[in-house]
């Protein structure tokens, strides 16, 4: 049952995370599905949890969550001084993702790590799939889908997005889940994982989702080097090579010069105007709904909340991975902890050219606050929160003689 329930949450996050960013659904819709998800997710950890009247939980790096705790402090303060309702979600959402994913679930994730990133992988693999039918399904009749058959590489007609609304949104799915089917087949030296490596890294370039691909390779160096320094610089030095042999090549030039005529200056542009908002209102921010594109993480948070706020929610995740480091230096739990810092790490510079936030439900957000709640677990204990006897028993139990 555990392990079963363990696979379902690793599904289930991806699926939460689709339901906003798809096209088979209106967005509102979308999220009151991923909310949905996300409470049985919630409840499914409280069950596991609960035993002789405690509900049992994380041990968590309690200093680290103050920061969090902090910010989101800081997000009802902002609120109160602006009026903005774009804070509502957050101030609503932020405790139930982080309630859920840092203190409920990892008790049952982490007794079941491989079945919880099994579940991840599955649906995205299936994701995949899915995605690759569409595009023949594209090609050999007049059926017309968002982003299917765009080009990879400069050339046209093999982009892969499965049913997101952005071919980015499935590579950043794509590229995860290739980095846990990498973690778990070097676990296990088993087929099915590397099949399932093969298919998301297959989908992870069809997406033509370029700082997807660069944060997968990232990832994939540091969760090397954890196991075997060597093996971790070797592919970090050979991949460097084989990027620098591939831009020297016409079809390498061409594409460059396609990611820089269509995103690097642009994002460019968009840091500093950004920025130049928020220096305008550095104590309060903008709100979230001002619509400013800035397609980074760290300037939107500031353009967003202000500098204190954004400032206290950049200290905080950067708290998360220096957490996660601690425990690869300790040899504490390396090849878990390995990947949870590698996962970080992909998600880190993902958040260079992207913008998500923790407390959302877009799957960059809710992977976010996944793996920070991973960093800041506590290995050398659990909490506890007693409940009444009468929240678990029914009017007629008690100590009665049968």
């Amino acid at each position: 049952m555990a392990k079963t329930a363990a696979a379902f949450v690793g599904a289930a996050l991806i699926v939460a995370g689709l339901a906003p960013t798809t096209w088979l659904v209106d967005p509102a819709v979308g999220y009151v599905v991923s909310g949905a998800i996300l409470l049985s997710i919630f409840a499914l950890g409280v069950l596991y949890g609960l035993e002789d009247g405690r509900l049992a939980g994380a041990s968590l790096e309690w200093s680290i969550v103050a920061l969090f705790g902090l910010y989101w402090v800081g997000l009802v303060v902002q609120f109160g001084l602006t009026g903005s309702t774009s804070f509502v979600p957050y101030i609503l959402l932020t405790p139930l993702v982080c309630v859920t994913l840092w203190y409920v679930c990892p008790p049952l994730l982490l007794t079941h790590p491989r079945r919880f990133v099994g579940g991840l992988v599955g649906a995205v693999t299936a994701l995949t799939l899915l995605g690759i039918a569409l595009l023949v399904l594209e090609t050999v009749t007049a059926a017309n889908f968002p982003w299917t058959g765009n080009s990879v590489l400069g050339r046209p007609g093999f982009r892969v997005a499965s049913v997101y609304g952005n071919s980015n949104a499935f590579g950043f799915a794509a590229a995860v889940a290739s980095l846990g089917a990498l973690w778990a087949f070097l676990e296990s030296r088993r087929r099915p994982w590397g099949a399932a490596l093969f298919v998301t890294l297959t989908g992870l370039v069809l997406s033509d989702a370029t700082m997807a691909l660069l944060s997968f390779g990232a990832g994939t160096a540091v969760l090397l080097f954890v196991r075997a320094p060597i093996a971790g610089l070797t592919f970090a030095a050979v991949g460097a090579v084989a990027a620098s042999a591939f831009l020297l090549t016409d079809l390498g030039a061409s594409y460059l010069a396609l990611v820089i005529e269509r995103g690097g200056s642009e994002r460019l542009e968009f840091w500093g105007v950004a920025l130049s908002q928020a220096a305008e209102s550095p104590f309060i921010g903008v709100g979230f709904d001002a619509g400013t594109p800035t397609h980074n993480s760290f300037v939107a948070i500031v353009l967003n909340a202000g500098y204190p706020v954004g400032g206290v929610y950049i200290l905080a995740i950067a708290g998360a991975v220096a957490s996660a480091l601690r425990k690869v230096r300790a040899r504490n739990a390396p090849s878990w902890n390995g990947f949870v810092l590698a996962a970080l790490t992909l998600l880190a510079l993902q958040m260079l050219t992207e913008s998500f936030t923790l407390g959302g439900l877009s799957t960059p957000s809710l992977m976010l606050a996944t793996f920070v709640g991973f960093a800041l677990v506590d290995p050398s204990g659990e909490t506890t929160i007693p409940l009444s006897r009468g929240f678990l028993e029914t009017p007629d139990s008690g100590d009665v003689d049968q």
